[in-house]
């Protein structure tokens, strides 16, 4: 195009010769215009290239990254049947970006998945849950044998306990099956002893034969005194005769019903378990699913977005040649790009320097090259000025400070009293969510001097509530005392001794039950002792390593509370564990009516090391409405092993005990007062 249109304006002829004669200015105007009209023409003929994906993209583009995000959805859209578009009208720009648009071009794709990719929600690839290929890689579930073993450990377990049990049988039952029983009539006495040897069971002929042998005739009996005394004995033999048989035939219907109840039951109850667990593997599966697809989609949604980019930036080629042949080849991208320069030639071989300038694809912009400037360079004056310093006065160049000291002891108490909103799950000194009342006492007696620093508290909390349901209860008692003495030895560092004891006021109960208590005053107490460092960069923050701890459990109401459920042996009272514990306390005052506490406890026993701990988080927002009227939101988060829950099974009977996470939410509006 650019040497046609050189071509059209230079080309010989009279009206050439007429231009040569103009003057120089004139014939500027006529190279502009001539360019303005290669310019069009390069720009449409630029848009009608297509795409290399092999030349002219930025150096810059990580290749590792380019053949993950390539590898990604090339085994995505291949995997045999296990994922699948969640709609089908994705996969054109899904498979469009992989392989750079079969039908469309590349900004149409990069435009629809840009369109797709602002929509955060949005599952590119979907999976059944039955579709995992390796269902081991799922925690918990359940495989055929596995599954079949647990049915079976709950079939004999039920067994083992209806066998345990009496099963009381129907009076209805027993009457239908006596009514059949193979009893012998009463008939004709003198016939039936005519019958003993023929007809008559052999177990009725031999009781008779025993009874009569057993009597003792006089000698001189006559014959109808012996034929009374054998219809006597064959009254005797047909009524115990009939007596076994009832007898016989009331225990073997017992036991048919029992057997036939313990079969039902555990028919039941193997079907109740089979299809919980079947249940439990589906919920496990269609959870891991979808943390599966989650991630999946996180990382597809990575890849194509890199993939889109790559494509955004990819270039188009543009070759340029004038009348002397000479060529240019140069690329148009939506990137910065280093300019060209070219030569423009007529028929008389005349050139014009060009620079182009790419301004996206399929568009450039062609700059005339005006010609050369020289620049000179002079030596630069240069001119020094010179200051002199001026001492101050000596009154300023030496300041005399003062130490100010404080009191040694810092004493601070706080009350409140307000109504909460609760909320609590698996909170071991039971209650239920309600409005309630809560009062809360804290003393603070802190004593800092040279390198000394001594830490008191005492904190009591009891909530207490009414609810429909249940009447009055409590939410929250708390009665913690600490003591923690400290020596500075180095800048931030205390070596600190800390002695803490926790328990509560009033009796626990697992609600509804107010009969039976689950905890009580002293029951339990925590008492721990603690040697090691206290790190203390400011007044608002500390954080307490202690590798030396002694912590005691103790249940002091034994006959009323179950001293398993807090980890200690039957018959004993106290459980002693040596161990580790790191404790953080911060405090952020926010703005001047805005306050966040927050305090940490970790406890790992050496019993158990970095198997098992305890963990106790608290967090209190305090917002100051005025002086006297504040708004607390504390929750607590709690884990001990060695307090036990019940796990029950799907008919809500006891299998097993064990720790569970607890937690503990107070929304409190009320009164507080400073002393």
């Amino acid at each position: 195009p650019v040497s046609f249109a050189i071509f059209c304006i230079f080309r010989p002829s009279n009206q050439v010769s007429r231009i040569m004669v103009m003057g120089r200015k004139k014939w500027r105007y006529l190279w502009i215009i001539s360019l303005i009209l290669t310019v069009s023409d390069l720009v449409a003929h630029a848009a009608t290239l297509p795409p290399e994906a092999s030349k002219g993209r930025s150096k810059t583009v990580s290749n590792d990254t380019l053949t993950w995000s390539v590898n990604l959805i090339k085994r995505i859209i291949h995997s045999p049947g296990e994922w699948y578009l969640t709609k089908d009208e994705w996969g054109k720009p899904v498979k469009g970006i992989y392989d750079y648009a079969v039908n469309d071009p590349v900004d149409t794709l990069v435009v629809r998945m840009r369109t797709l990719l602002a929509a955060d929600t949005l599952r590119f690839f979907n999976r059944k849950a039955e579709n995992i290929p390796n269902k081991r890689n799922v925690p918990g579930y359940l495989f055929a044998e596995e599954l079949e073993n647990r049915v079976a450990y709950r079939s004999k377990s039920v067994t083992d306990s209806l066998r345990r049990i009496v099963i009381p049988v129907p009076e209805s039952y027993l009457a239908d099956g006596l009514a059949n029983a193979p009893l012998l009539k009463s008939t004709n006495p003198m016939q039936t002893l005519a019958a003993l040897d023929s007809s008559l069971p052999d177990a009725f002929r031999r009781k008779f034969y025993k009874g009569w042998s057993s009597v003792r005739l006089p000698a001189l009996a006559s014959a109808a005194e012996t034929d009374s005394m054998r219809v006597k004995i064959l009254a005797w033999t047909l009524q115990t005769y009939n007596d076994s048989i009832l007898f016989h035939r009331r225990d073997s219907l017992m036991a048919a019903f029992r057997e036939n109840s313990i079969k039902k039951s555990v028919e039941e109850a193997t079907t109740r378990q089979r299809n919980y667990l079947m249940q439990r593997n589906r919920d496990l599966l269609n959870a891991y699913n979808e943390a599966e697809i989650a991630k999946t989609n996180d990382s597809v949604r990575f890849a194509l977005g890199y993939l889109t980019s790559y494509a955004a930036l990819d270039s188009l080629p543009l070759s340029l040649s004038n009348l002397s042949g000479n060529k240019s080849r140069t690329w148009t991208a939506n990137r910065p790009m280093m300019p060209i320069r070219i030569f423009l030639k007529n028929e008389q071989n005349d050139s014009l320097g060009v620079v182009i300038y790419n301004l996206g694809k399929g568009e450039i912009k062609l700059v005339i090259d005006d010609g050369v400037k020289l620049m000179r360079f002079a030596e630069t004056q240069k001119k020094e000025i010179m200051f002199r310093p001026k001492k101050p006065e000596n009154k300023l160049q030496s300041f005399n400070f003062r130490h100010v000291e404080g009191p040694a002891w810092k004493l601070l108490g706080t009350g409140s009293v307000g109504f909460t909103q609760t909320s609590l799950s698996n909170w071991a000194k039971g209650g239920e969510s309600s409005l309630s009342l809560l009062l809360i006492g804290r003393y603070t007696a802190d004593y800092t001097k040279n390198h000394v620093k001594w830490e008191n508290l005492a904190e009591f909390r009891l909530g207490i509530f009414n609810s429909k349901t249940r009447g009055l209860e409590k939410n929250d008692d708390k009665i913690e005392f600490q003591s923690r003495f400290g020596y500075s030895t180095a800048k931030k560092w205390y070596i600190s001794a800390e002695t803490n004891f926790r328990t509560q006021m009033a009796n626990g109960y697992k609600y509804p039950d107010k009969v039976n208590p689950i905890s009580a005053f002293m029951s339990p107490a925590y008492l721990t002792f603690s040697l090691g460092m206290d790190y203390k960069p400011n007044k608002n923050f500390s954080l307490f390593l202690s590798p030396l701890t002694s912590k005691t459990t103790s249940v002091r109401d034994t006959a009323l509370i179950d001293v398993t459920t807090y980890g200690i042996e039957k018959g004993k009272t106290r459980l002693w564990e040596p161990g580790a514990i790191v404790k953080m306390n911060w405090h952020k005052q926010i703005i001047d009516e805005i306050g966040y506490d927050t305090r940490a406890e970790i406890f790992n026993s050496y019993k158990y090391p970095f198997s098992k701990y305890n963990v106790d988080w608290e967090q209190t927002l305090m917002l100051n409405v005025t002086r006297h009227i504040s708004t607390r939101i504390n929750t607590q988060l709690i884990y001990d092993y060695n307090v036990k829950f019940p796990v029950l099974d799907a008919n809500g009977v006891e299998i097993a005990k064990q720790a569970k996470w607890q937690f503990k939410e107070l929304f409190t509006v009320g009164f507080n007062y400073k002393f």
